[in-house]
């Protein structure tokens, strides 16, 4: 509110137009809301907007984080512009509605009125300008003449009608410009030619009053006091005040300084500024529904939620801890990679306003980082990239060892509230968030069917999908057959991550109704014909749907210096168990005998 009244001083001419706010558009753009809007009004207006919004239309709810044309100061004029991200309002609904307010300053267009002094004696005033002016002087009784009462300076500026003030040298100076002193003598000291017929006859009351102190001799005068100090002259305490004496009989008035103890007499003014308010409210269906969803790894069976922005899929949070930019190549899962530096720079695109405005990486940090639908979960970090070759510089440190070099990538930072390109050591640690390398997963998405069912046994649910024919869960049998079942490891977290493994004695009725174990030809059908060398299409975002997870035995791969996780799967042959090993080299073995004493995950087939 302090803004809005120091704006006063900003008019040249307040507002006594028609203002209003038409022509109101909202549009969605991601997570992003852009409105669009006519403010109209007066040239010389300015407005404070804001925004709320509300669900209901009854409890409305400021918004903080707005840009555009919104705040103070603005003017009016067509094709306003803000913005604001979705994410950070708080309760988002599908349905919401948008408030926008504007406040200016404005002059009551009432000429003329009457108050009601203390003592109950009434009072006419008239409009001059941007003040209401008492057009007689104010009475100290109610036996007072028509001259009023006569006060020193302390009790004057105490002494007017609630709502209304003694006037400030300024208001003085503004009422005598409108009756005729020159704009360049009315800050000067002395008498100054005044058109007191025009200012009487507009109802403001010029008559000779008699008062104890020395004015001019032998002159008709009127003399008022103002609630400005001497500040000229001002050495830590002034006795004096301005006031204005009217020598009535030359058509002259004078601002002087005069002792505050002298007895002079008051015109009370008000201000007839006042903040005014227009409003506008608009709906709109706000989409809370990106393309987006959640993926088990195909590893370590963990969730992950990714999310379709800018063209490509991004997973929704970063890979757990730092790297250094040597082991940041192992960190996504499977089919999944290091974005490259363009399509770092689409995701910031996307995220970046749709309006200019001098704070967009600010703007771009308060998006990546917040939470919810449409946002990205960014750190407050920096993320590596990948490019095919290296642009460095490089700084020896020890002469006679290259090892000691360290070299620069470029990175994207998301430090210090801002969002921004920089150049990082490769020796230091980044964080890293993965990108899908499969860039048709969409539109395979729209060639694969799917579905759902649910096991009538203990009503879990489970995803299928069609392959080239058969339909195959998507997702591993996970049913409790008690001592023919156990989680990996025991761990119970590992069922819900994979599903149960199971011993041969489920070969016969272990799958839901409408459902059987595989056969061996056609889980041959799928590793060697369908997969074709290409074990990753069957993996979580492969593109068929299958969402392959490997939650069996993890070996360390001593040549290769690496993890290799496995899976064993059961089919059967001729009315035999048998299992095919799979692993995340890539490699699928069969084995036509599965062992008694061993524990196998299972991949239903419709019958």
């Amino acid at each position: 509110m302090k803004h809005l009244i120091t704006l006063i001083f900003c008019f040249t001419l307040l507002s006594v137009n028609a203002q209003k706010i038409e022509n109101v558009k909202i549009d969605q753009k991601t997570g992003e809301l852009l409105f669009q809007y006519d403010l109209n009004g007066g040239i010389d207006d300015l407005f404070k907007v804001s925004v709320m919004f509300s669900t209901d239309k009854k409890t409305w709810n400021p918004i903080d984080k707005v840009y555009g044309d919104i705040g103070d100061s603005i003017t009016s004029g067509p094709n306003k512009k803000f913005v604001l991200w979705i994410d950070n309002l708080k309760n988002v609904q599908t349905e919401m509605s948008f408030k926008i307010v504007a406040e200016y300053f404005t002059v009551d267009q009432k000429k003329m009125g009457n108050l009601k002094g203390e003592d109950g004696y009434m009072y006419n005033w008239i409009l001059y300008g941007q003040n209401k002016w008492m057009t007689q002087n104010l009475k100290a009784t109610k036996t007072d003449s028509e001259c009023g009462g006569l006060f020193n300076n302390v009790t004057a500026r105490n002494a007017c009608p609630d709502g209304w003030v003694l006037p400030t040298d300024e208001d003085w100076m503004e009422l005598e410009i409108e009756f005729g002193v020159s704009k360049d003598k009315v800050k000067e000291h002395g008498l100054h030619v005044i058109n007191l017929d025009k200012l009487h006859n507009s109802g403001f009351t010029v008559e000779q009053c008699s008062y104890s102190t020395t004015l001019y001799p032998n002159q008709k005068a009127l003399a008022f006091w103002t609630s400005s100090e001497n500040k000229m002259l001002y050495t830590g305490y002034s006795d004096k005040y301005f006031a204005r004496i009217i020598r009535i009989d030359e058509g002259k008035i004078s601002k002087e300084l005069r002792n505050k103890t002298e007895k002079l007499s008051v015109r009370c003014v008000q201000s007839a500024v006042y903040l005014a308010k227009i409003e506008s409210i608009s709906d709109i269906n706000i989409n809370l529904n990106p393309v987006s969803g959640t993926v088990n790894h195909p590893f370590t069976g963990e969730e992950l939620e990714w999310q379709y922005i800018a063209n490509n899929i991004w997973l929704k949070k970063d890979i757990k801890g730092s790297y250094v930019y040597k082991e940041t190549a192992d960190q996504c899962p499977s089919g999944w990679r290091l974005p490259v530096r363009e399509e770092w720079e689409s995701l910031l695109k996307e995220f970046s306003p749709s309006i200019e405005t001098e704070s967009e990486r600010e703007i771009l940090n308060e998006r990546l980082s917040a939470n919810g639908v449409w946002s990205f979960n960014m750190t407050n970090d920096d993320y590596w990239m990948s490019i095919d070759y290296y642009t460095y510089n490089t700084y020896w440190i020890n002469k006679n060892d290259k090892a000691d070099s360290r070299k620069l990538r470029s990175f994207v930072s998301n430090k210090r509230a801002l969002t921004t390109w920089a150049d990082k050591q490769t020796n230091e640690k980044g964080k890293v968030r993965c990108l899908l390398d499969n860039k048709d997963y969409i539109t395979q998405m729209k060639d694969i069917k799917t579905g759902n069912f649910t096991d009538s046994r203990d009503n879990k649910e489970y995803g299928f999908v069609e392959i080239d024919g058969n339909t195959w869960m998507s997702e591993n049998l996970n049913f409790d057959f008690g001592e023919n079942s156990e989680c990996r490891d025991n761990i119970k977290s590992d069922c819900k991550l994979f599903g149960h493994m199971y011993n041969i004695e489920v070969v016969n009725g272990g799958c839901p109704d409408g459902w059987k174990i595989p056969s061996m030809e056609e889980w041959k059908y799928l590793l060697i014909n369908k997969a074709a060398n290409n074990i990753k299409i069957l993996y979580p975002f492969g593109g068929t749907g299958f969402d392959l997870l490997l939650g069996g035995d993890l070996i360390y791969d001593e040549d290769n210096k690496k993890d290799v996780y496995t899976a064993n799967y059961l089919f059967i042959k001729d009315g035999k168990p048998g299992y095919y090993y799979i692993d995340s080299n890539g490699k699928v073995e069969l084995i036509e005998k599965a062992k008694k004493k061993d524990f196998y995950y299972v991949r239903c087939i419709k019958k």
